[in-house]
């Protein structure tokens, strides 16, 4: 049996991966009670869920005790050994009192150490004397998809609060990038032209038609939608795009069809044109092993009959790169730092330090917000 003894850090990642990557029997964590206390029913149910780990044991150790440390870990190697078992020492994560533990009964109990660089995946042997974990456990690389993910940070995706529409099929890229690029065409009035649109539900058969002065009345009341002509000029784009078909504008009013109810809520929806163009993007990226448009993650893990009793949030579009998240907040209009720091809140609770954390705009921040997202480790992408 090779038992695996390490550290229980605070970052949750650095707790399962190496057995991420090697098929082990046992993992046992030495590490504080008031760290260990909360987090331990959700790491031991990871390992043997998603890992496939027979056994996991916790051991609470005085965090300034170096003699108490060392005597309860070398109790725990004594019996592992005692028993035929192959022991390894983890480092990684690992507190200074309890690495230099590990350091001295590494020697004492010839216990090869190691430990993995998070952000590289690279396992990195120490003292090994020809009796190596990667020469004796089988490696078994685990992709971890969004879902598992999330739990190890004991929160789960809610379902019931995905919004269908972004449901994107690969037939329907074509239709977003042209979307997205119609979008640009029209800048700000892209904003405006969707508000207007959304006040005319279609019928069944999703044809809308419109009184003319009706429709000129409410028009005129967004401003910043320039002139009725350009609106014109934008319909026909959306007919020729195929968005609409049988777009007419004479003296007895406005009608069109929209071609199906998904390009029917883009319309609606101004900002999830730049999520599901993002969410394009994201997904044609090497390596991506899943990627999601409109992720909401409930807090504590469980969702429950009342949505009313659940915490919820939303990320515009969440993805997973060898086995680290990015966190990616859309803004289709101008950004405040609101937006950063809701943004940072949700992917340190749900991604640690090792999160990436972005936001994709559809024009340049002030350089204010520039300079406030880059000392937050935010990454901006102006979407072109």
């Amino acid at each position: 049996m090779i038992v695996n003894i390490e550290f229980f850090d605070e970052e949750p990642i650095e707790n399962v991966i190496t057995n991420l990557n090697f098929e082990l029997d046992k993992t046992i964590f030495f590490g504080y009670e008031e760290i260990m206390k909360p987090h331990k029913k959700t790491i031991e149910t990871f390992l043997k869920k998603v890992c496939g780990v027979q056994s996991v044991e916790f051991y609470s150790v005085d965090r300034f005790d170096l003699m108490a440390i060392m005597g309860a870990i070398a109790n725990v190697v004594r019996r592992e050994q005692e028993l035929g078992n192959q022991v390894y020492f983890d480092l990684t994560g690992g507190e200074s009192l309890l690495l230099v533990a590990f350091g001295i009964l590494s020697q004492e109990f010839s216990a090869p150490m190691f430990m993995f660089d998070i952000q590289t995946n690279e396992l990195i042997e120490f003292c090994c004397a020809g009796n190596s974990i990667g020469g004796v456990a089988v490696r078994r690389p685990i992709i971890l998809n969004l879902d598992q993910f999330v739990s190890l940070y004991n929160g789960t995706i809610n379902y019931r609060q995905k919004k269908l529409f972004k449901e994107m099929s690969l037939d329907g890229a074509s239709d977003i990038e042209n979307m997205w690029k119609l979008s640009r065409e029209h800048g700000d009035k892209w904003v405006h032209y969707s508000s207007v649109l959304r006040k005319y539900p279609p019928d069944e058969s999703l044809m809308v038609e419109v009184d003319r002065q009706r429709f000129q009345d409410e028009f005129r009341k967004h401003h910043r939608a320039g002139d009725i002509k350009d609106f014109h000029k934008f319909m026909h784009s959306c007919s020729h795009l195929g968005f609409v078909k049988l777009y007419a504008a004479g003296k007895n009013g406005y009608k069109f069809r929209y071609k199906n109810s998904v390009i029917k809520q883009l319309f609606w929806d101004s900002g999830s044109i730049l999520e599901m163009y993002t969410f394009l993007q994201e997904t044609r990226k090497e390596g991506i092993a899943d990627c999601r448009v409109g992720v909401h993650i409930d807090w504590d893990g469980v969702v429950h009959e009342s949505g009313n009793q659940d915490v919820l949030n939303e990320i515009d579009v969440m993805s997973i790169q060898s086995n680290l998240p990015t966190f990616i907040s859309c803004k289709i209009g101008n950004v405040d730092q609101t937006a950063l720091y809701e943004l940072e809140t949700i992917a340190n609770r749900f991604g640690g330090k090792y999160a990436r954390k972005v936001i994709a705009v559809s024009k340049e921040l002030t350089p204010a917000h520039a300079r406030r997202a880059k000392e937050m480790g935010i990454e901006v992408w102006v979407m072109e």
